[in-house]
């Protein structure tokens, strides 16, 4: 009976996915689950559940205590509820159809860039070339290729010597597409707003921003699979379905690398962090680039993911030890997380990453921390708390925009006051 339902789910699987060079995956009827887990047994029991339920896992399964989303396909939703109920799990339906949510935040008009929707990497990076052509205190570089060869790109912005620098990561996980929306947004404001508090950040401080870390897992949500995370080097492995390609690029730092997190030792899943630390060409340009900067120059460093409005401390690898400065971080998390919430009202939770959210190695942020000794170090995790998740309606990209434009202002000036920039 258990090969049957299994053979069904991979049957259900194979007509969402495509492969490269077909129409998109599509998921008409999915709906996603939100689930609350409460103790040890239900979560070992969910671990299991992809034996006999085809489901994709939206979160990384951690303690007891949180809620997770999961994604299941139409044929599964009555064996799915059943099973859920079996095992006392408080669950609800969050979306009815996940294609008509993936349709509400698809690319919109893509002739120019603007942030009222979502954008193809041409035109991203169409609009990074026309500003640093049009403006003499940009620095603009190419820092390294993908896998597939596309160029990962910089913008270094500086008006003054003598300026600490403030870097800006985006989009290293590739679904999550608010992230370079977002990081984009705080760009364009610091080259172009009039705000003067803007101005004044873009003249006492040099910003550096990446605004997009993986181009080739972005492109291929764009043009094939929608739900990637990784990036797209095959890893050596294969499963039922065939060849397992990427990498987990948040969890291949060589910082208490493969130490803890769910499934980031099964080559096929979402979250490998791979079979070394620093084994992915897009990881390695992006240490070598920040490397490349004096020691000490680099005073923050801020990584924009989604989702969950957190402002997410070192350490990712524990939730029991914590930074030196561990106090005076969330000092400064604090004064983001009141000014976002002061625009529409967002709360933003702040703390180590291992206590708040879950236990897992090998992140930018605690690499930036730990190897190279930048003071402020964190991820940010953009709306929403799982109503939408990683698939944000566009038309919310622009009030996102301003409310971590309100929480960056604020942090940068409690960072100042607290001595980060000294």
């Amino acid at each position: 009976m258990k090969l049957t339902i299994l053979l069904i789910a991979l049957v259900a699987m194979a007509a969402a996915k495509s492969a490269p060079g077909r129409m998109a995956a599509r998921y008409h009827n999915f709906r996603i689950y939100q689930l609350t887990i409460e103790t040890n047994w239900q979560m070992e029991e969910l671990k299991k559940i992809h034996e006999h339920i085809s489901v994709h896992f939206l979160n990384e399964l951690g303690a007891p205590g949180h809620k997770y989303n999961v994604i299941v396909g139409p044929l599964f939703h009555r064996v799915f509820e059943k099973t859920m109920n079996l095992l006392e799990i408080v669950h609800k339906v969050i979306v009815e159809d996940l294609q008509k949510l993936i349709d509400d935040s698809s690319v919109g008009d893509d002739s120019k860039m603007e942030w009222e929707t979502y954008h193809t990497l041409d035109t991203i990076y169409d609009w990074v070339d026309q500003e640093c052509a049009a403006h003499d205190f940009l620095e603009c570089k190419v820092i390294g290729k993908s896998f597939e060869g596309r160029d990962i790109k910089s913008v270094k912005l500086s008006k003054r010597e003598g300026n600490k620098a403030i870097f800006l990561e985006g989009n290293i996980h590739a679904m999550e597409w608010i992230s370079s929306a977002t990081v984009t947004f705080l760009l364009n404001q610091l080259i172009n707003s009039e705000d003067p508090e803007m101005q004044r950040l873009s003249e006492e401080y040099d910003w550096i921003v990446v605004p997009m870390v993986n181009p080739d897992g972005f492109v291929y949500t764009h043009e094939v699979e929608r739900l990637w995370r990784k990036n797209r080097r095959p890893n050596g492995h294969r499963n039922e379905t065939g060849d397992c390609f990427g990498i987990d690029m948040n969890r291949n730092f060589d910082y208490h690398w493969g130490g803890a997190g769910w499934n980031i030792d099964e080559p096929c899943d979402h979250w490998f962090g791979g079979a070394e630390p620093n084994t992915e060409i897009e990881i390695v340009s992006l240490q070598n680039f920040v490397s490349s900067f004096e020691d000490g120059y680099i005073r923050s460093y801020m990584a924009y993911h989604a989702y969950g409005q957190y402002v997410l401390l070192p350490y990712g690898h524990s939730n029991t030890e914590f930074p030196p400065n561990y106090e005076q971080m969330k000092r400064i998390a604090a004064a983001f997380s009141d000014a976002a919430a002061d625009v529409y009202g967002s709360a933003f939770t702040y703390g180590a990453s291992g206590l708040l959210n879950y236990v897992v190695s090998g992140a930018a942020k605690d690499w930036a921390y730990g190897v190279k000794n930048i003071p402020f170090t964190c991820t940010v995790e953009l709306r929403d708390k799982g109503t939408f998740g990683f698939f944000l309606p566009s038309n919310q990209i622009t009030e996102v925009g301003l409310e971590v434009t309100a929480g960056l202002k604020a942090l940068v000036n409690k960072a100042q006051e607290e001595g980060i920039f000294d």
